[in-house]
């Protein structure tokens, strides 16, 4: 058999696939290669059961709702939102057109009118009138106010001077100074005196103080007054000495006496009879309180696990079931493919309406 011309040869027909030139490295039919991937691992549970269920079934019971509640306010939220933002677009728009045009036909013309009617005529009569009358008010102020006041004031300015001011300088430069001044340097002179008499008296008083008082007082408390003081103060001293220690050996024999009297029955008391009765109610105590627990553990711990392994295990599982089948996945496909594209759908309306009125 040849092809185009020329005889077939053994090269001719090669695959590189291994396998696929020689029959005797095929595999047989029917038979199935073995996969040389490694097997795929089953994914592990993030937790324990005991803490994966229970925390699954508050998820579901608990924070789904609100989460479902809080995506629907939300989207009723953007909704109101984008609704009143068109409504108040629309309606500045209008006021917006509404003020331009009451302006324009009603605010403009009155205002030319208040110009061309009120202002205008307000200058010229300032400029024409109210100016030249104003200036002339003022001249004649100046000429007939103004004037023969600064006159007046410069006129009695001179007779204060002339008929005050001067003759009391004069009076006191030539008149009153100098006896004022001689005054001075006589009281100046006495008081000079009078202090150094002051200084001598009270010297001379020191003088006296101390010779005839400080001097003796000192003399009677060193030589007669101090030496039976001292052996006063001495004797005292002994004396309280003496009480002292009696108190103290008083309180020792009576600190003796009440530890024989008082404190040894009372120890003995207390080891003996007292610490033995408290021991026992101590005991009585924690066997009451053992065997409280164990009814505890056994009239209600058991039964309320029991009842939690048993049947609200269960019941929530069968919860989280029916919620996940019955509410979680139709709100999936409903947030999928129902609010998804009314989302975009309220984006690409927006878009537009924006692009109009910035077009405008």
């Amino acid at each position: 058999m040849t092809t185009a011309g020329r005889p077939q040869r053994p090269y001719d027909r090669y695959d590189p696939r291994p396998g696929a030139s020689d029959p005797a490295a095929a595999p047989a039919p029917g038979l199935v290669e073995p996969s040389s991937a490694p097997p795929r691992e089953r994914p592990q549970p993030a937790g324990p059961a005991w803490v994966v269920v229970p925390a699954r079934v508050v998820a579901l019971t608990v924070v789904l709702p609100f989460r479902l509640l809080y995506d629907g306010l939300r989207l009723l939220g953007r909704g109101l939102e984008r609704a009143f933002a068109g409504l108040f677009r629309g309606i500045g728009w209008l006021l917006a057109a509404i003020g331009r045009g009451l302006y324009a036909a009603v605010l403009r013309p009155l205002g030319l009118l208040f110009v061309f009617l009120v202002v205008r005529p307000a200058l010229w009569f300032y400029a024409a009138v109210l100016t030249p009358v104003g200036r002339a008010l003022v001249w004649l102020l100046e000429r007939l106010v103004v004037q023969p006041l600064r006159l007046l004031a410069v006129a009695l300015a001179w007779l204060v001077n002339t008929l005050i001011v001067t003759p009391a300088v004069l009076l006191w430069r030539y008149l009153l100074r100098p006896p004022l001044t001689g005054l001075a340097w006589l009281l100046r002179t006495i008081g000079t005196g009078l202090a150094r008499a002051w200084r001598a008296t009270g010297r001379a008083l020191a003088w006296l103080v101390n010779t005839l008082i400080v001097t003796p007082a000192v003399l009677l408390w060193r030589y007669l007054l101090r030496p039976p003081l001292t052996g006063l103060a001495r004797l005292l001293r002994t004396i309280g000495t003496g009480l002292a220690r009696a108190w103290r050996a008083t309180g020792r024999g009576l600190a003796w006496l009440g530890r024989v009297v008082i404190v040894t029955p009372g120890r003995a008391v207390w080891r003996y009879a007292l610490r033995p009765v408290w021991r026992g109610v101590a005991a009585g105590w924690r066997l009451a309180g053992r065997v409280l627990r164990r009814l505890w553990r056994t009239l209600v711990v058991a039964p309320c696990r029991w009842v939690g392994r048993s049947v609200l295990r269960p019941v929530g599982t069968a919860v989280a079931a029916t919620w996940r089948v019955a509410v979680r996945e139709p709100a999936r496909w409903v947030g999928r493919n129902v609010l998804a594209p009314v989302r975009q759908a309220g984006r690409d309306v927006r878009l537009s309406i924006r692009r109009a009125f910035r077009g405008v």
